[in-house]
């Protein structure tokens, strides 16, 4: 179908020229035509096909990618054991217990710090698109560009507060870090807390209210499954007995977070 159309186009060219040559004023006339269609005929030449010897060598050959996969899959078959370092193993960084605490310590302090400043100075924010204005009083630039604004794309401003400042990015809170994956279904029944928080307690922060599964032996990879010891053979604690093994609980309890008054001198508020 392409080729007949450019057929088509090349042989309005030829009688175009035919009629048109003697007369040097139509020809100027449609030179600009010409011009126009001469560019077809110079797109004319269609890319071949290459033949299999001229086409340009993949980086890794296909064969080569086989035997490489045949020989991972044998390394996976040999009943080897595959040493894990933690906390692939399930055991915690004794050198991020400390640094995880003190994480922990100053998110509570910062906190505390911004509610008390923002308890001072004014917070705007709009309801519709979500823009933080802080001081008084707000902009006035029409800048609101997102469905449902107003047609003067003015931001219709609301009082604010720190969380409009201090956005929390929640995770799911996983009973056993190690274990299987929050499925679609299960996304409403897993607790969700700040991400900061559930890296801390990943860790080795223990709070009460959000338990974590603790390892005293690793686990280990033999030709290519882990075998978890502490699975097959569980210890006996009293304290985990009406926990789920994937971490749903029907006490659902909120993060409490220890927000000690701050003394701050009137001069140190702005």
């Amino acid at each position: 179908m392409f080729h007949r159309r450019v057929g088509n186009i090349l042989n309005f060219h030829k009688i175009i020229i035919q009629n048109f040559d003697t007369d040097s004023t139509c020809v100027k006339k449609s030179h600009h035509l010409c011009a126009l269609l001469s560019t077809v005929s110079s797109c004319l030449e269609l890319p071949m096909k290459l033949k299999k010897s001229e086409r340009k060598p993949m980086v890794t050959p296909v064969n080569e990618l086989k035997r490489i996969a045949r020989a991972e899959k044998k390394e996976r078959l040999v009943v080897e054991e595959v040493k894990l370092n933690p906390p692939e193993n399930g055991l915690l960084v004794k050198e991020l217990v400390p640094v995880a605490h003190e994480v922990l310590a100053a998110r509570a302090d910062l906190f505390a710090c911004v509610s008390r400043v923002a308890a001072t100075i004014p917070i705007y924010s709009c309801s519709l698109c979500g823009e933080v204005h802080i001081g008084h009083p707000p902009h006035k630039i029409k800048t609101c560009n997102v469905a449902g604004s107003q047609a003067s794309k003015e931001h219709v401003w609301g009082k604010g507060g720190m969380e409009h400042m201090l956005p929390v990015v929640k995770s799911f809170h996983l009973y056993d870090r190690l274990g299987r994956a929050v499925s679609h279904d299960e996304r409403l029944q897993v607790d969700q807390i700040p991400a900061i928080v559930e890296l801390c307690v990943q860790a080795g922060v223990d709070i009460l209210e959000y338990p974590t599964r603790r390892r005293e032996f690793p686990i280990y990879r033999v030709a290519g499954r882990v075998i978890d010891f502490e699975r097959r053979f569980p210890k006996d604690d009293s304290s985990v007995k009406e926990i789920s093994g994937f971490g749903f609980w029907e006490d659902k309890k909120k993060l409490r977070v220890d927000k000690k008054p701050l003394k701050l001198p009137c001069d140190d508020i702005r």
